[in-house]
């Protein structure tokens, strides 16, 4: 292995290599890379994808909508805005309200327990409230506080 003291003697001499790139101790990613080094290596892997290569000018591969190629510059007369929703909109809100309206009423209302009542419980009868709200603990102070914070 090289150490970091005679890779920098042997470039002082050689000089860089155009493949290699300081990254200042940072990850190694695109985003990090300089951007001249960046645009060369994008470049160069377009040169060998023609995917790439429409990506680079700006189409989105693969991507039509009405037969219109979608690129950078038209992407926003594809948006959907409330306006161009029209009908469904009105549907579609109705059937949430209806739904979320059942789903109300079909809930019963829990029971809410007083610091009382629990210590006149026995530790069954505790356990199985805790239950209910997702505690077990093994000593009934401690169950009696997880119940009453998690009510």
């Amino acid at each position: 292995m090289v150490t970091k003291e005679e890779a920098t003697q042997f470039f002082a001499i050689k000089g860089f290599p155009e493949n290699k790139v300081s990254m200042g101790g940072r990850k190694l990613a695109m985003a990090n890379f300089p951007k001249e080094i960046k645009d060369k290596l994008m470049n160069t892997l377009a040169e060998k994808d023609p995917v790439m290569m429409e990506g680079l000018k700006g189409v989105l591969p693969g991507i039509k909508i009405d037969g219109k190629e979608v690129t950078k510059e038209n992407i926003h007369e594809f948006e959907i805005t409330p306006e161009k929703k029209g009908v469904n909109s009105g549907i579609r809100r109705e059937i949430v309200e209806e739904t979320y309206s059942e789903e109300i009423e079909e809930k019963p209302k829990e029971e809410i327990y007083k610091k009382s009542d629990l210590e006149k419980l026995s530790f069954k009868e505790l356990k199985e409230i805790g239950a209910k709200f997702g505690t077990t603990d093994r000593s009934k102070k401690n169950l009696i506080k997880e119940i009453l914070n998690l009510q």
